[in-house]
This record gives C-alpha cells, sequence and structure tokens, in this order.
C-alpha cells in the first residue's frame, strides 16, 4: 500500500496493544519512533507506563499507526492568563507520548482518525478523573498544524518539539453530542 492509495478507514480498528501485533515491522519513517515502537512500546505498555494503541486492518496484526497515552505534569508557565494560577503546584495533562502512521499509510487519514480516538478517551477520562488538557509535542510544521486544526496551541517559551496543549472543555465540546462513559 502507497501513499497514493486509498486506506479504507472504516475496516481500521484501534485497540490497545496486544501480544499478537507486529511491532518490528512498523516504519512511520521517524528512526527514533521507529526505534522506540519495535524495542519500547511493549515493555512499557506491560510496565503500566503508558497505554499503547494500535490501529489494524481488520485482518492484520502489523500495526499501520500507534499512539501512547499516559499523564504528564507540567509546570504551570507552560499556560497562559488566570489558568497559570489555579494550577500553581503543578498542571496536570492526559499526554500523547507518540502517535505514528507506517509510512506507506501516510497523508491518508489515518492520522487523524487516531488523534480523533485519542481525544475521545481523554474526553471519558475527564468524567472520572480532573486533569487541565491533553498535551503533545510536536514533531515538524506538518504535525503542528494538523493539532492546530483540532485546537492545539504551542506552550509559551517553545522551542523545538513544541510543548502544544487543548485544554480538557475544547476536548469536552468535540464530543458533547455523545453520551457520557458508564
Amino acid at each position: 500500500m502507497t501513499a497514493d492509495s486509498s486506506l479504507d478507514l472504516s475496516r481500521i480498528r484501534i485497540s490497545r496493544l496486544g501480544a499478537s501485533s507486529n511491532l518490528k515491522r512498523f516504519a512511520c519513517g521517524e528512526r527514533e519512533i521507529d526505534e522506540w515502537e519495535a524495542k519500547k512500546a511493549a515493555r512499557v505498555s506491560q510496565q503500566n507506563r503508558m497505554r499503547v494503541f494500535v490501529a489494524l486492518h481488520e485482518e492484520g496484526v502489523t500495526p499501520l499507526g500507534f499512539y501512547c497515552l499516559s499523564f504528564l505534569n507540567e509546570d504551570s508557565r507552560k499556560l497562559t492568563g488566570a489558568d497559570k494560577d489555579i494550577w500553581a503546584s503543578g498542571v496536570p495533562f492526559v499526554y500523547i507520548g507518540y502517535l505514528a502512521v507506517q509510512r506507506s499509510c501516510q497523508c491518508a487519514g489515518l492520522g487523524t482518525m487516531m488523534l480523533v480516538d485519542c481525544l475521545r478517551r481523554a474526553h471519558w477520562i475527564s468524567h472520572h478523573v480532573a486533569f487541565y488538557g491533553v498535551a503533545l509535542r510536536s514533531l515538524n510544521e506538518r504535525t503542528t498544524e494538523l493539532y492546530q486544526k483540532f485546537g492545539f496551541a504551542l506552550a509559551p517559551g517553545e522551542g523545538r518539539l513544541p510543548l502544544m496543549i487543548l485544554p480538557v472543555w475544547s476536548v469536552n465540546d468535540l464530543f458533547s453530542a455523545e453520551p457520557p462513559p458508564p
């Protein structure tokens, strides 16, 4: 499958990383991410340090994409305005550690599909745990533009691999028509 071919997103399922997923064949084109996925993803998931979710074709075991979720506590200087004072002792976030798409599936909507899945999970979490928002680090200008389309904003004072933040109320607005999770 090439980036030019159409990827039928209706045949993709996103689920937690399972023992049968073949991580060693994943390649998004970013060496650091590819190596992390192959060598560490299963271990950090088993150690309960992150939850790793994979996008699989309904008949496949090789991930077409993956993302990681955890919690992160950031310095309140990463916020702007009055929010800094409320979270003076630290700002809790649902953190997207990695979000990557297999090179052959890039530019077909899978990254957007996985990001929406991440945000939906954050929305569910917000019904049970208080946190400021969702945070991630953007890899490049293309991903920064994608995240900004969803409402993520750059944190103040960021340089390379900038922290981007989407407040929880914006996340919840995206899914306001859905019933709350059980």
